[in-house]
């Protein structure tokens, strides 16, 4: 008998107001909404998982959600405001969605605790660093005294702009088999103090924090880029190398949950 595909849960952290689209006669009166790059599912389902959109629901109401998931993704989306670990707003701080923090800081615990394996997107990494305790910097061009490099970048997407360099013996590097990644780059918040529990895998030639993983992957498969490394694909393997770690992570805990 095949085993089904995993459910890979994910995030959607991205809200467009009512007059953020052309409206048509035809269509939809204006509304706000929340919307998902389809790449994030077209890299899911490339890498064997079943993509399961994940709607906000109350924190207190998250750990029904979860137990239906065998992993998680945490998608990119807009600044996490500051007060969810204890800053004052900078004065460059981005657009912010405090409820949507809220939903998946805990969405992000609670896979943690449970075991599920995560992995962390641009603002979705950033996401885990401060579910678990660390902090951000809120707007590089003005807070990293090291910057050299244009983290946010005018071209598309599936372009990279600069290179990560990401620790040899790491489990990135062994997935991606590269000590050296092309990248494209989409933010100006970017990981400040490391949570516990994380370690540093990779940086950018500025020493911007660019990957992160946990400390111990056989007890907790929790791994994080600051790239979109869904909308790379197709530019060679290794971003899908990425996601078929993730989803391979998935089916194990499916396995284990199906034999508890």
């Amino acid at each position: 008998m095949v085993s089904p595909p995993p459910l890979v849960g994910i995030s959607t952290s991205e809200v467009r107001s009512p007059g953020d689209r052309e409206l048509v006669s035809q269509g939809e009166p204006a509304r706000t909404e929340l919307a998902l790059g389809e790449r994030y599912l077209d890299a899911v389902r490339a890498a064997g998982g079943m993509p399961v959109i994940l709607a906000p629901v109350s924190p207190d109401s998250v750990e029904t959600l979860i137990g239906r998931l065998d992993a998680v993704v945490l998608s990119g989306g807009p600044d996490l405001h500051p007060s969810a670990y204890g800053a004052i707003p900078h004065p460059q701080l981005g657009p912010t969605e405090p409820d949507l923090d809220s939903f998946e800081l805990a969405l992000a615990r609670a896979a943690v605790t449970r075991g599920l394996p995560v992995l962390g997107i641009c603002r979705g990494m950033q996401v885990l660093n401060v579910a678990l305790g660390g902090t951000l910097y809120q707007d590089l061009p003005s807070q990293w005294e090291g910057g050299v490099l244009k983290h946010r970048q005018d071209t598309p997407k599936w372009q990279p702009t600069h290179e990560v360099e990401v620790g040899d013996g790491s489990y990135i590097a062994r997935v991606m088999d590269r000590g050296m990644v092309k990248v494209n780059s989409y933010h100006h918040q970017a990981i400040r103090d490391l949570a516990d529990g994380l370690v540093v895998t990779g940086r950018s030639s500025d020493g911007v924090i660019e990957a992160v993983e946990s400390r111990d992957l056989s007890q907790r498969w929790l791994l994080g880029v600051q790239w979109h490394a869904e909308a790379m694909r197709g530019a060679g393997p290794q971003q899908e190398r990425l996601f078929e770690a993730h989803v391979s992570a998935a089916e194990h805990h499916a396995l284990r949950r199906a034999a508890a």
